[in-house]
């Protein structure tokens, strides 16, 4: 029965960290199709060869040891996460957020939802739960070029009219669906027409809202914005071990 420990121990170890990680893209179908299987024939070749030796009374303490370190490494290294996303980074992060949590912000929950920030997002969720409503928006400002995120702000309503998370934030009703968005800072100003209420959650707006041009500045220089739904319910702290016992233990 010991020549068993290996696959016993890959099944362990790999439902613990399907379950406790994100996987790049959440392609959890396909880490199944590709690292499974991979893990399962050197799990078994492992008890196949602990089996032979047992059968030729040759010790086999040290060869479970190495068996059961490499079937580990083979299953933490095939586990398929986005760059610098890795367990070791998450928990790394972890740790930091941890270290940090009194610098945690209000507006930290309303950070652009990237691996980066997720920590931040957890951490804000938990520090102000009393104050987070439970569904709000994000509203991700993207260079022209690119459409890389360059800023995040924060907006949620309460008895029906929008309201600001950051203090240099103005928001006009313009209908009952429509909002004016203006963001002040130093000389800079942004100002957008949106319409939270229409977003689903999971659509895509990329592109969806150009920058107001009232002061005629260079089309490529305009910048565009998306509007992400968010539900408190839905962060990483209510799918996955790892986030749920860092939410926990905040």
């Amino acid at each position: 029965m010991k020549a068993l420990i290996y696959p016993a121990v890959a099944l362990v170890f790999n439902i613990i960290l399907f379950n406790s990680f994100p996987m790049a893209g959440e392609g959890a179908s396909l880490g199944t199709l590709l690292t499974i299987p991979i893990i399962g024939v050197i799990s078994f070749l492992f008890t196949f060869t602990h089996y032979i030796l047992t059968r030729k009374r040759i010790k086999t303490k040290y060869f479970q040891f190495i068996g059961i370190t490499i079937t580990v490494l083979i299953s933490y290294f095939l586990f398929i996460t986005d760059e610098g996303n890795t367990p070791i980074d998450i928990v790394g992060r972890m740790f930091k957020t941890a270290r940090n949590y009194n610098k945690i912000e209000l507006a930290d929950f309303y950070l652009d939802d990237v691996p980066v920030n997720k920590e931040k997002i957890i951490a804000a969720k938990k520090k102000f739960k009393d104050q987070l409503p439970d569904t709000a928006y994000t509203v991700n400002v993207l260079r022209n070029t690119d459409y890389k995120t360059i800023e995040t702000i924060g907006i949620f309503y309460k008895n029906g009219t929008a309201i600001p998370v950051h203090d240099n934030v103005k928001i006009r009703q313009i209908n009952k669906r429509a909002i004016m968005l203006s963001r002040i800072a130093n000389d800079d100003t942004l100002n957008f027409v949106l319409s939270p209420l229409d977003i689903k959650e999971g659509q895509s707006k990329i592109s969806g809202f150009q920058e107001e041009n009232p002061k005629r500045k260079p089309v490529q220089s305009l910048r565009n914005a998306d509007i992400n739904l968010l539900h408190k319910a839905t962060t990483l702290d209510q799918k996955l071990i790892a986030y749920k016992v860092f939410y926990w233990l905040l």
